[in-house]
């Protein structure tokens, strides 16, 4: 352990010292701005129970994870560079496995020019390895999901067309590419460059790609909505063992809608169906649903508390389990852990491949900055068709109950703005006591903490 807090102290000074000297103020002649900056996470995982799963996720686990970044960016007048550098390297307590151990593999995690208000303010333009959120990670937040939390970064162009002066009505024009591999990598002293895309544990070269339209109106402060297309290419794969995985390509078609009911009362409601086909011309589909309705009461405390009710529903296979998924809903570029690190861990269909669900639950916690927040949630999860995965012919997951911790130690340090000088804390835990889907009844969990310093 002493490598490893040695090197992660010595990261944060190389981040903290990168930070004070990198910024410049803008150069009163060119109008050049140039800025640099450095965040260092540090967390700590325990699991147990997770059944049938692949290494090193058996039995109790426990490790570290330190992921520093560095991150640097030029402006001039409309236009911006933005690059940013990032590891993660892993340490093991539970035994004497090292993967992913220092300095492991140094990647290039974001590239791209931004060119903003083009013919007078009409069209913003992002162009290069990026991060693309929209929603609530429903269709599109991961690029990268094999690698875990470490990227989650698409190559991409991205063109967004304001309708209006106070772009309360755009359109995001999007040409997606994310390759198996990450190309800009330096080291990798654990078996070479990571799978990004992996979906099946032990497959390669998948390589994803595709694009879309995403339309956001805020036109009707009383009901925001967005419509989206996604079109999405996943090529064939390699299992270790030479079994080819059938590549397919698919259109996701859906909406998200915001309605706000009064002061205090406002919903979602998001739905999209899918339609493709596999590459030996096999049809597929998929649906997904969301409905909520959130609570959050007019009080004048200085906390602000809230609570959800809402169900998910993701459409399952009707094939008895023979790995077709030809009615089961594909995540598209959402296979990250939504609203469960543990299904994550454990989903049966792939890495974060989500699917097959219905989900009714409540949430609730409480704000009281942008950087202080508890949240908790409880439901009981379904699947939609029995897969035939479980190791029983039931079709109740079990009961999960979450809750998270966000908290600041340190704030504002250097007085300039509320992306430096911070100390952030988080804990978080999970539990999911198995239904009749699975073989086990012991109760599955998860545990974190974590602290990340930004400069």
């Amino acid at each position: 352990m002493r490598y490893l807090f040695i090197s992660a102290m010595l990261s944060g000074v190389v981040c903290y010292v990168s930070a004070q000297e990198a910024v410049v103020r803008p150069d009163e002649k060119s109008g050049l701005e140039l800025d640099a900056g450095a965040d260092l996470r540090i967390r700590q995982e325990i699991m147990d129970n997770i059944p049938n799963t692949v290494p090193p996720f058996t039995g109790e686990t426990s490790y570290f994870r330190i992921r520093p970044r560095v991150w640097g960016q030029a402006k001039y007048k409309n236009y911006r560079l933005y690059t940013r550098l990032t590891d993660e390297f892993w340490h093991y307590t539970s035994d004497s496995r090292r993967v992913n151990s220092w300095p492991n593999e140094i990647v290039l995690d974001n590239l791209y020019l931004d060119a903003n208000d083009l013919f007078d303010g009409w069209l913003d333009l992002r162009v290069g390895r990026q991060d693309l959120i929209y929603g609530k990670g429903r269709i599109i937040l991961d690029g990268t999901s094999y690698d875990g939390s470490r990227t989650i970064y698409m190559d991409a162009i991205k063109a967004t067309i304001n309708f209006d002066e106070d772009k309360k009505n755009t359109l995001d024009v999007l040409a997606i590419y994310n390759n198996n591999h990450n190309e800009a990598a330096l080291g990798g002293i654990d078996g070479g460059e990571k799978e990004l895309n992996t979906i099946v544990p032990g497959s390669k070269y998948l390589d994803e790609w595709g694009g879309g339209l995403y339309f956001k109106s805020k036109e009707l402060d009383e009901f925001p909505f967005e419509l989206y297309w996604i079109y999405k290419r996943e090529t064939k794969a390699k299992m270790a063992n030479g079994t080819t995985l059938q590549g397919r390509r698919f259109h996701t078609l859906g909406a998200r809608l915001m309605p706000k009911f009064s002061e205090t009362i406002s919903g979602e409601i998001e739905g999209a169906v899918q339609s493709g086909e596999k590459d030996d011309g096999k049809s597929t589909s998929g649906y997904m649903g969301y409905a909520g309705l959130r609570y959050d009461p007019a009080v004048e405390w200085k906390m602000k508390p809230f609570v959800n009710a809402g169900v998910y529903y993701l459409s399952g296979d009707d094939n008895n389990g023979d790995g077709n998924n030809d009615s089961g809903w594909n995540p598209v570029w959402a296979r990250w852990p939504q609203f469960s690190e543990l299904l994550v861990l454990e989903w049966r269909n792939g890495a974060g491949y989500w699917t097959n669900l219905i989900y009714p639950h409540v949430e609730g916690g409480f704000s009281i900055s942008k950087q202080h927040k508890l949240f908790t949630s409880f439901g009981s999860l379904y699947a939609d068709e029995r897969d035939g995965r479980g190791g029983d012919t039931g079709n109740h997951y079990g009961y999960l109950g979450t809750i998270c911790y966000d908290f600041p130690l340190l704030t504002n340090l250097f007085g300039r703005d509320d992306k430096r000088g911070n100390l952030l804390g988080r804990l978080q835990a999970e539990a999911l006591q198995p239904g009749d889907y699975y073989e086990t009844s012991s109760t599955m969990y998860f545990l974190r903490w974590q602290i990340i310093a930004e400069f």
